[in-house]
């Protein structure tokens, strides 16, 4: 079975910028992939970054080939940019943790409480206050969100 990423978890960036990854997170990945790393990257479409299994990069660039269909123009070349450019492949210790590089605790303006949330096919990392700040967002997840935080005592 490959699973899903589903479910919402707050964890905290530590001093020496180690993050845990979630344990239902992990198993979808493993699940997935059978191997203990994992994929972040930027969002295409929010100021989060994405994460996912090792396998889901060749479900990208299968995408990518279908959407562009051999047409190697600036269009394909930005997107694969997007895609390939800044991600990163991670592997987590025995206790799931990983190391955020500095690039990706910048993108993801990740230098404190790090907001997990599942996707499905992948799962985003946000910084829980730029979270809150975007627009657009449903109300019960701006809630659940503000309970996780207010549980953690932020």
């Amino acid at each position: 079975m490959r699973g899903f990423f589903q479910g919402t978890y707050l964890n905290q960036v530590d001093a020496k910028h180690r993050l845990s990854v979630p344990a239902p997170i992990r198993e979808t990945i493993e699940a997935r992939s059978g191997r203990r790393t994992v994929v972040l990257a930027p969002s295409e479409h929010a100021p989060c970054l994405v994460g996912y299994d090792v396998t889901h990069l060749e479900t990208l660039h299968r995408q990518l080939e279908q959407r562009f269909a051999g047409d190697f123009g600036p269009a394909r070349g930005n997107l694969a940019r997007t895609l390939f450019a800044s991600a990163e492949t991670l592997a987590y210790d025995d206790t799931g943790r990983i190391i955020l590089s500095p690039i990706l605790r910048d993108l993801g303006e990740l230098a404190g409480p790090a907001l997990f949330l599942g996707a499905g096919d992948y799962f985003e990392l946000w910084s829980p206050a730029r979270f809150l700040e975007t627009e657009g967002i449903d109300p019960r997840l701006v809630r659940t969100v503000r309970a996780l935080l207010q549980a953690k005592g932020g």
